[in-house]
């Protein structure tokens, strides 16, 4: 009887303590919204840290602004549902204020924490869970301690190690790394993290049946691909088969890998592969495919504008059938990945098909090649209604095409 009523009494404190520290909503809400200049402000800092050139033991410095941690904060807390993230940084303290929803339960945890300078790294001074602050003295002992007892421990040290130096300035952290890339990969693949979410070996099962499909057009890659997804499904997950089915042909599409393991150095296909007969649309549409199934449809439409005003004022100059190359890729992406039934769906209709006009609109009357000046003097830019009624009818067509009527 006295055991029942000790389990009670701690049932009932865990429950209090629940409400206490969280709530039935988020008390801040702010969607990461992304926009061309946070790609080109993420592009400076990964070009910064230059993973290609860097070398085992080798020392970066990277600055982060206020906002480059709030959005990817947002980010984060977006991917788990409602909530958001506020961060606040001063030369004597970093406050980040989050709202997160906890994992299934229609609740949100609303925390707030401080970290301050001590010695040459940063350590946590205040804690706050919804409605119950943690004393000062205890905090950082408390969150080192969950985190080495938490699935990410592996990780958490290895970045500890790392982490030489912690520098505050007016609304920006700098950071100084020691690279410990062989540790970092031993995490990783200990803790089983996939950031891909593409199985290794669907991945190469895929490979392998491309590699054995002959020509250089996308559509019966496409149909190939497809085929053997809807054949792995009896199975698997479907969407995880699509996943991997349109990674694989992106690396067709680039001729090159874009998910590498510790031993893979082949490439069994080279690029050249063709859509409407250009093998630059067929790149558009690969990597905006594979970039959408990555990080959203949202991302993909982003990332092919930001290449395209990119190409207007360095390169071949701004065109909108690559865009519709990039929004087709897009949305493949989006509709094969959205629900095991849209997968299945989208298996049924692409099996075996050798016609892109299933899943590719016309585009060949798009205007194309526009340098800064015809661009703006025919659109008059991005957002303008010329323009919105340009990418209106690419959207128009796209949404027309076999694979997405009802």
């Amino acid at each position: 009887m006295r055991l029942f009523l000790l389990l009670t009494l701690v049932l009932a404190g865990l429950a209090f303590l629940l409400a206490l520290a969280t709530a039935p909503a988020p008390a801040i809400e702010r969607p990461a919204t992304l926009t061309l200049a946070d790609l080109d402000r993420g592009r400076a800092i990964v070009e910064t840290l230059d993973l290609k050139r860097l070398k085992e033991g080798e020392e970066r410095r990277l600055r982060f602004a206020q906002q480059d941690l709030a959005l990817a904060l947002n980010w984060l807390v977006g991917s788990l549902g409602r909530g958001g993230a506020e961060v606040e940084i001063t030369p004597e303290q970093l406050r980040v204020r989050a709202s997160v929803r906890l994992y299934k339960l229609p609740r949100y945890l609303n925390l707030s924490v401080a970290f301050q300078p001590q010695g040459e790294l940063l350590a946590p001074t205040q804690l706050r869970l919804g409605k119950v602050p943690l004393p000062a003295s205890y905090t950082g002992k408390l969150l080192g301690f969950l985190l080495t007892i938490s699935p990410a421990a592996g990780q958490y040290q290895v970045v500890r190690d790392m982490l030489r130096q912690a520098t505050l300035r007016p609304g920006q952290l700098e950071l100084t790394l020691v690279w410990r890339g062989a540790a970092l990969r031993q995490a990783m693949k200990d803790a089983g993290w996939n950031p891909s979410g593409v199985d290794d070996a669907a991945l190469e099962a895929y490979r392998e049946r491309l590699a054995a499909t002959s020509g250089k057009d996308m559509a019966p890659l496409l149909g190939a691909a497809f085929a053997l997804a809807k054949e792995r499904s009896r199975q698997n997950d479907p969407v995880a088969e699509n996943r991997a089915a349109l990674t694989a042909l992106a690396e067709v599409a680039v001729g090159g890998r874009l998910i590498v393991g510790a031993n893979d150095r082949k490439h069994r296909r080279k690029g050249g592969t063709r859509l409407g007969g250009r093998g630059d649309f067929a790149q558009h549409f690969g990597l905006s495919a594979f970039i959408s199934i990555m990080g959203g449809e949202g991302i993909s439409d982003l990332a092919g504008l930001y290449k395209e005003l990119r190409d207007e004022r360095d390169g071949s100059g701004f065109s909108f059938n690559d865009l519709a190359a990039d929004k087709a890729g897009s949305r493949l992406g989006e509709v094969a990945t959205r629900s095991p039934e849209s997968a299945r769906r989208v298996q049924e209709r692409l099996a075996g098909t050798r016609d892109e006009r299933l899943f590719f609109p016309e585009v060949k009357d798009l205007p194309e090649f526009m340098n800064s000046a015809q661009f703006e003097r025919r659109f008059g830019g991005v957002g303008q209604p010329a323009y919105v009624k340009q990418v209106r009818e690419i959207e128009a067509r796209i949404a027309a095409l076999p694979l997405y009527r009802k």
